[in-house]
């Protein structure tokens, strides 16, 4: 059985959760050169350059940590009768590689698919939202300033080598916005500095000011942000209920702008009043929408979707299936119903088939034949052969 994304990166994924994850940066050397080289290398940024399909701002261009205009690496090209302005230029590209500059793909997670395989599985580990950025940097040079970074960050060293300087953190647990540039133009000592080979991971928490510099011959490296949602989130979104405090629906004093007085006089006990109606909001509650929600904004990746929607009924009896784990399942009873929600996926049936819903649950690999005790061989095929175009269930990988 192959690694899960989150081992390969740090090894023993307990110990990362416990000690490592959110405390401080840490370098996990690797054993084989090789180790990330299905997610990308320097012949598939070649591809992906020579194609012509891609499209600002999937890519941009770093030269001594200023972002080029994109007007130096795109160009104008027609597709499907459409005239397209922001089609990224590969000769372009090629030569400002070529005199120094810094070549970044972003948001892979969201066109490569072995990126987004990875993504995938680290979201089911973390339960956060991840992104991946490409970073192509030329010979003994430098993408991105000094800055720190307001998701922590899982460095994949892929092709060459890279030089990493670390900084002590300036304010714990940035947020965007706060503080209000991430930019460091004065940084303070080196705290560390890290050489990255082919197969090591960094990890670094969020708000670590840092730089990376090329050393000899080229050197490619996938950064995985992972975005994880704050407490701030959570008081934001409870304080957008606030409306329903009649006095905070209330015109500000008249010339409060010149004569603040009225505005200092009755502010205490406005935040009095929201104070109380904070502690009287049931946490419960609260904690359940925050759970749903989080639901809500995942689902199976769609990865072999097309294949089981053109081919559904070739999956037989016998057909290995495997659950797809990247959102949990869960079920509840609606009247004659069984709803079963995976992520952003709601699907209704029969409640006398939530039994064999909660044996799919308990089973991540399967044939529709196991369900024989629930359903006769034409019900069960109708299942899953649903959630297989629902891309609840895949054929299983050998």
């Amino acid at each position: 059985m192959s690694r899960a994304p989150i081992e390969r990166c740090v090894g023993d994924a307990e110990h990362f959760a416990a000690e490592v994850w959110t405390r401080r940066w840490h370098r996990y050397p690797g054993a084989d050169s090789d180790a990330f080289a299905d997610l990308l290398s320097l012949a598939t940024v070649d591809d992906l350059l020579a194609s012509g399909g891609l499209r600002h701002p999937a890519l941009r261009v770093v030269r001594d940590g200023k972002t080029l205009p994109r007007s130096r690496f795109t160009r104008s090209h027609s597709t499907g009768g459409r005239r397209v302005g922001d089609a990224v230029d590969a000769d372009a590209v090629l030569r400002a590689f070529g005199d120094g500059a810094t070549v970044v793909l972003q948001a892979m997670h969201r066109f490569h698919p072995p990126v987004q395989a990875f993504c995938d599985g680290l979201e089911a580990f973390f339960g956060h939202p991840l992104q991946a950025n490409a970073y192509l940097t030329p010979a003994k040079s430098r993408g991105l300033a000094v800055h720190h970074d307001t998701h922590d960050v899982l460095v994949l060293q892929l092709h060459g080598t890279k030089e990493w300087l670390l900084y002590d953190p300036v304010v714990p647990d940035p947020v965007s916005g706060f503080p209000k540039s991430p930019r460091h133009p004065k940084p303070g000592p080196v705290r560390e500095t890290v050489s990255l080979a082919p197969g090591d991971c960094l990890y670094l928490p969020r708000g670590v000011p840092h730089q990376a510099l090329g050393l000899d011959g080229a050197s490619l490296h996938l950064t995985l942000g992972v975005r994880s949602p704050t407490w701030l989130d959570v008081v934001g979104r409870v304080m957008d209920r606030a409306a329903e405090i009649p006095s905070l629906r209330r015109a500000l004093p008249l010339q409060y702008g010149t004569h603040p007085g009225a505005l200092e006089a009755e502010l205490p006990e406005i935040l009095e009043e929201v104070a109380q109606w904070l502690r009287g909001r049931d946490a419960a509650e609260l904690t359940a929408a925050e759970v749903a929600r989080a639901r809500s904004l995942r689902r199976p990746s769609d990865r072999g979707r097309l294949l089981a929607i053109a081919d559904a009924a070739s999956i037989a009896d016998d057909t290995a299936l495997e659950r797809a784990d990247e959102v949990p399942w869960r079920i509840e009873s609606r009247g004659d119903f069984a709803v079963l929600h995976a992520g952003r996926a709601t699907l209704r049936f029969p409640l006398r088939i939530r039994p064999t819903l909660e044996q799919l649950i308990s089973a991540p690999t399967l044939r529709a034949a196991d369900l024989s005790a629930h359903l006769d061989e034409p019900g069960r095929l109708v299942l899953v052969r649903r959630l297989a175009r629902e891309g609840l269930l895949r054929r299983e990988v050998r």
